[in-house]
């Protein structure tokens, strides 16, 4: 590999970043495609660091799903880690619960976020 410091290692470290993103979200997608075929219409959100471009090594992949999601906070949790098969880190809202946050600008979270 090529010195960092050098303009063509720099330039390499670029594209194998933009690749590990792409990846990820990949990733984030396949988790959505799985969960829209038992929960159909359902929006899901990448948002966080991926989102950003700023994660590391450590990085979960920060998911939204708005849907018809159970009330229980339990059974919506089960519901929704179903699907992970990686990295997934998902959290799930209801369209009204949705809606109420959105209308108190509470979703300030989803600035950048990608709808999958």
């Amino acid at each position: 590999m090529l010195p960092i410091r050098s303009s063509a290692g720099l330039k390499a470290l670029s594209r194998a970043r933009a690749r590990e993103r792409e990846a990820l979200i990949r990733e984030a997608s396949a988790y959505a495609e799985r969960l829209r075929r038992e929960l159909p219409g359902a929006q899901v959100f990448l948002y966080g660091s991926v989102a950003r471009g700023d994660w590391n090594l450590h990085s979960d992949i920060d998911l939204l799903v708005v849907g018809d999601l159970p009330a229980e906070p339990l059974a919506r949790s089960a519901l929704l880690y179903r699907f992970v098969q990686g990295h997934e880190e998902p959290k799930g809202l209801t369209h009204d619960e949705f809606g109420k946050l959105k209308h108190q600008g509470k979703l300030w979270y989803l600035a950048g976020a990608l709808e999958l």
